[in-house]
């Protein structure tokens, strides 16, 4: 959890007299904590996304504070607070268009302000922050899970501006890593990177973890903000795609609390056919016929009806080294078309019709039939969810 540049510098500005003169554009970046930094050395133990603060004790030419700013920038370090006065009289120029480039918030403060002072409101205003988000975030499973008196706990959400009317989503993110043993790092950066999105392009959301995935909660009444904060997100982690990769379920939009839970379970679902089709998102509302089996909340009756199906064919491909699957997939999308499967296959239709009568005959299924033809064509859409 944390709090943007933005907010502490409005909160707290006028009050220390700081001054913002550089990296504007980064006004919006993450802060996780505050350090006062004075030895170039000890930047390289900076764990990023923190707002650093220096006097210049260590400052003896001219180049130092500029060689000190890009250090701090290549820990990504949040926002830079310079204290003006003996060790650091002025700002060089090459230091403000060097923060300009790199949208690295730079503010001054005078030397009559105490640096421990700020140092300690802005820790007590992040703590405070992180309170609130958990807080939050513990009332919405507890909304979820039915715990509690629900009455109590919307009023505890409208207090924080989730109003009982509003509209929700849920975003449902799962993530593989490349290196299991960084597992628990890459879901760290994941939330930051979560969170970096979502406070500049979304009023309200919350996040929190659940069965090893994360779960992103919007109040949000118009759904391309939505697919925008998805849009985004995802190519944020681009950058990242050498470590993990993610794959994202987004429910509908549904208005009040007492359709949270239905958010919540269809954002699980688009989830797990994204996860099922390698797909980097899903959303709830695209679904086709995958959103009727979802509803079966029995997976041992789909189970039963795949077997019932296809279950012999699965496991003649799986003995035989065979691809009858594979076929039928195929010869179903074509809708029976002995022509249209020869042309993609690449065979003779005499084939097509071969392989047509062994799978009917391993199955006992009557492919010219269209209620059994429709069978077989439920069985891929099951499979997506065993």
């Amino acid at each position: 959890m944390a709090v943007t540049v933005n907010k502490l510098y409005s909160n707290s500005g006028s009050l220390y007299q700081m001054k913002l003169i550089a990296g504007h554009k980064g006004l919006n970046n993450l802060v996780e904590w505050v350090h006062i930094v004075e030895d170039q050395e000890v930047s390289s133990f900076l764990h990023g996304h923190e707002l650093i603060f220096t006097a210049g004790y260590m400052n003896q030419s001219e180049e130092w504070l500029l060689e000190f700013t890009r250090q701090i920038h290549g820990m990504q370090a949040s926002a830079f607070i310079v204290n003006i006065g003996p060790y650091i009289k002025q700002i060089p120029k090459e230091v403000l268009d060097f923060c300009d480039e790199v949208a690295l918030p730079l503010f001054t403060i005078p030397w009559r302000t105490r640096m421990v002072d700020l140092t300690r409101d802005f820790c007590t205003r992040i703590m405070h922050n992180e309170n609130v988000e958990n807080s939050i975030a513990t009332t919405v499973k507890n909304l979820l899970f039915k715990t509690g008196d629900p009455e109590q706990q919307i009023q505890q959400m409208e207090r924080y501006g989730y109003m009982r009317d509003s509209f929700f989503c849920f975003v449902e993110i799962s993530l593989q890593s490349v290196q299991k043993e960084y597992a628990y790092e890459n879901m760290e950066r994941l939330k930051s990177y979560v969170e970096r999105v979502a406070r500049i392009s979304q009023r309200l959301f919350i996040s929190f973890g659940f069965q090893n995935n994360l779960m992103v909660l919007l109040s949000e009444h118009d759904f391309s903000k939505i697919e925008h904060f998805a849009q985004e997100l995802l190519t944020s982690l681009e950058k990242e795609k050498e470590r993990f990769k993610v794959q994202m379920g987004v429910s509908p939009l549904l208005q009040g609390y007492e359709n949270l839970d239905g958010c919540f379970e269809k954002a699980q679902g688009a989830s797990e056919i994204a996860k099922k089709k390698e797909q980097s998102i899903c959303y709830y509302e695209q679904l086709d016929i995958h959103k009727v089996l979802l509803a079966v909340k029995e997976r041992k009756v789909l189970k039963e009806f795949y077997e019932q199906a296809l279950g012999k064919l699965q496991r003649y491909d799986e003995e035989n080294n065979t691809e009858y699957r594979k076929f039928l997939a195929c010869y179903l999308e074509h809708n029976g078309s002995q022509q249209q499967v020869s042309d993609e296959l690449f065979i003779h239709r005499n084939t097509v019709n071969n392989q047509v009568k062994k799978i009917e005959k391993i199955t006992g299924l009557n492919l010219q039939n269209s209620k059994e033809r429709l069978q077989a064509s439920l069985c891929f859409y099951i499979q997506d969810l065993l």
